[in-house]
């Protein structure tokens, strides 16, 4: 039975120390938002930089039906100083003076993300640092991603579980006064609601109960 319980034990803590490990929403990865009535979902689908390595089609599913969509990413370094940002719309123009408002957005919207662990949370619309709070200024500039997306059209409507296609562009702002214009990098295609993926250490932590359940049969024997 000692056996058995720091079996156990290892179990909880091997899924506790996988979670933390889960943990993400950092520089340089592509964010899917989606959010509809009082739940907004964040995804960290990975690096940038290796998705776009895999070809400029990228295709993901939204875990949530009939929301608004929206993609972005931003890394402080770059030779300007002064980052370069991705993100989804309909307009190449940026908004240079809105860099910083929107800067703060993200590092405050990320804080948020990962205050909850893994690299899939969901949390309220209406928290002070939510996407929805923060990007789209409770309601007040929907698709602006902070004003940096002056026209708008940063995100998409999942009508009847999509599928959506979105531009993905990429910004590199100079801190001159006006605009700065971005360029396609990919396009990005969201499809239908999928099932939330069950995590490694829940498939370990799964094995391993099996494990035990067959000790316990062969004593028994």
């Amino acid at each position: 039975m000692k056996k058995i319980m720091m079996l156990l034990a290892a179990a909880v803590l091997l899924l506790g120390v996988n979670g933390q490990a889960m943990a993400s929403f950092v520089n340089g990865d592509l964010i899917q938002v989606v959010y509809s009535g009082t739940t907004e979902i964040a995804t960290d689908e990975g690096a940038l930089a290796t998705l776009l390595a895999g070809g400029t089609t990228l295709n993901f599913s939204s875990p949530l039906a009939n929301a608004n969509v929206a993609y972005f990413d931003y890394t402080s370094t770059s030779g300007s100083g002064y980052g370069q940002v991705w993100a989804t719309g309909t307009s190449a123009t940026g908004k240079e003076g809105s860099l910083s408002t929107f800067v703060t957005a993200y590092n405050n919207t990320t804080g948020l993300y990962i205050g909850q662990g893994g690299s899939q949370v969901t949390v309220s619309p209406s928290l002070p640092n939510s996407y929805f709070s923060q990007m789209d200024s409770n309601g007040g500039t929907v698709g602006q991603l902070a004003g940096f997306i002056p026209a708008g059209g940063a995100e998409a409507t999942l009508v009847a579980n999509g599928p959506v296609t979105q531009s993905l562009y990429q910004y590199t702002p100079t801190g001159t006064r006006g605009n700065t214009t971005g360029s396609i990098v990919a396009t990005i295609n969201t499809g239908n609601v999928a099932a939330t993926p069950v995590p490694p250490s829940i498939l370990l932590m799964g094995s391993g109960l099996l494990g035990l359940a067959g000790i316990g049969r062969k004593r028994t024997a």
